[in-house]
This record gives C-alpha cells, sequence and structure tokens, in this order.
C-alpha cells in the first residue's frame, strides 16, 4: 500500500463516523425547515390559516397601542397604526390544520412504519448500498420542496422524505456497530445523534436568515435546494466511499472470554 494512503487508512473510521453523521444532520434540516418557513411557504403556496400580523419591525410589540393578533378581520387589521404608520398585515400565518398535517402525520407516520422495515432489511443486506439509496432519495425530496407549487405535492414530498430519511438510523448504528470496538460504540453513537439535535437547531438560522436574504429572488426555496444538494453530495460519498463492514456477531452457543477462550452460554 502507498505510505500516504497506509496512514490515511487509521482515520476511515472517522471519516465513515462524519459522513454518516453529516448526513443525518442534513435529513434533520430537511424534516425540521417546514417550521421555519412555514408563513413564507403558506404565502406562497396558498394554505393555512389567515390572521391579522405585526409586520412592521419599526415598532416592539411594547411600543404599539394595540395587538395585532387581537384584531379579527381585515379591515381593522389594517387601520391599525402608530405614529401615523400602519404596522399590521392580514395574511397567512403558517398555521392551521395543514400546517399541522405537513410537519405531523406525512412525516411521523411514513418515518416510524418505513424505519421499522429498514430495521429488518438492515439485519440482511448490505447496508451501505440501502443508506445510499435512501440518502439519495430524501436529498432528492428535500430539493423537490424547493420547487413546489401546490400544498400536494409539499405533502408527497415530505412523505418521500420520510421514507428515505427512516434508513438513517438503523443502517448507520448497524455499519458503526460493525466498524468500532465495543469501547468506543457508547462514543459514537452519541456523536451520530447529533444529526437529531444539529439539524434542528441549524434549522432556525437556515430557515430565517436564508430566507429573508431572498437570494436569486426564490426566499424560503433556497433552504431547501442547499441543504438536498449538499445531501445529494453525501448519498455519492456514501456510495463511492464507504465499504460494507463485515457483520460482528456473538455465537449463540458461546462467548469469547477475556483470555481468548470461549465459554459455553
Amino acid at each position: 500500500m502507498i505510505p500516504i494512503l497506509s496512514k490515511l487508512s487509521g482515520y476511515y473510521s472517522s471519516y465513515v463516523l462524519a459522513i454518516l453523521t453529516i448526513g443525518y444532520i442534513l435529513g434533520e434540516l430537511g424534516h425540521y425547515l417546514i417550521g421555519v418557513t412555514s408563513k413564507q411557504t403558506a404565502i406562497d403556496l396558498e394554505y393555512g390559516d389567515i390572521s391579522c400580523q405585526q409586520n412592521n419591525t419599526m415598532f416592539t410589540r411594547a411600543e404599539v397601542t394595540q395587538q395585532c393578533s387581537a384584531v379579527q378581520n381585515e379591515t381593522s387589521c389594517y387601520a391599525l397604526e402608530h405614529n401615523g404608520t400602519t404596522y399590521c398585515e392580514w395574511n397567512r400565518n403558517g398555521l392551521g390544520i395543514e400546517y399541522q398535517i405537513l410537519a405531523g402525520p406525512t412525516f411521523i407516520l411514513i418515518f416510524t412504519i418505513a424505519g421499522v422495515f429498514m430495521g429488518v432489511a438492515a439485519d440482511r443486506y448490505n447496508r451501505v448500498k440501502m443508506l445510499t439509496v435512501c440518502t439519495f432519495i430524501f436529498a432528492v425530496a428535500i430539493i423537490l420542496q424547493g420547487t413546489v407549487k401546490e400544498y400536494w405535492q409539499l405533502v408527497l414530498l415530505r412523505m418521500i422524505m420520510a421514507a428515505g430519511e427512516s434508513g438513517c438510523n438503523p443502517l448507520a448504528t448497524g455499519i458503526m456497530s460493525d466498524i468500532f470496538p465495543e469501547d468506543k460504540r457508547a462514543l459514537v453513537m452519541a456523536i451520530f445523534n447529533w444529526g437529531i439535535y444539529g439539524g434542528y437547531g441549524i434549522a432556525f438560522p437556515v430557515g430565517r436568515y436564508i430566507t429573508q436574504a431572498n437570494f436569486f429572488d426564490m426566499g424560503w426555496r433556497v433552504c431547501y435546494l442547499g441543504a438536498g444538494i449538499l445531501a445529494v453530495i453525501m448519498a455519492i460519498l456514501t456510495g463511492t466511499t464507504l465499504k460494507e463492514p463485515e457483520r460482528k456477531s456473538i455465537s449463540d452457543d458461546s462467548v469469547t472470554v477475556k483470555d481468548g477462550k470461549k465459554a459455553n452460554l
């Protein structure tokens, strides 16, 4: 083996952990973005409740004489002024039953059910290949969410995204369990599970500030396009640079003890 490759091979397990964790973070980012971009998404796709909301950042809630949320009709909403300046708008707020369907059942039901089947498959088939496909599926679904024109399209794509992401945990944990020694697995799994909280935490600044920046005049859509493209890159790296590890198991009738001998159970 080439000397430099021999040295780099010692970092392979850390590389695997990094690829799997980043992929998981991106999947969770795509999952939680809807909660941050819900208002802009609802306005663009015309779904959810309509209410009176404060739209002028010149004033704080403490400065205005009447809160926008207390007004129940459009005429009264636009009539509210502070020092001659209107500060409310009558628009979709990103809430309501349609948002709840997006944030809850469309993702959770598919994710939960598909995850069980993914766990069964992880015990039987090539996990790296399956994880590559799963990552590619949720990556493409995230990208397409940034291109939707109708509410039902967003619902369908979140279901597809959930199906793809459901394979991340069982497949990735199976791979890492066979790569890392027993005395490091707890730490490795703890780092991998940053994906949930990392994706959730990143969703807020990404969904808020990227949307406000309005790159290419695309608003909230850039968040999904960017996250999806990065996830596609992770899928490619997973499929081309990771190898299926040999499965480790304990014999049904014996275990290895400290001195290397086998003892019957």
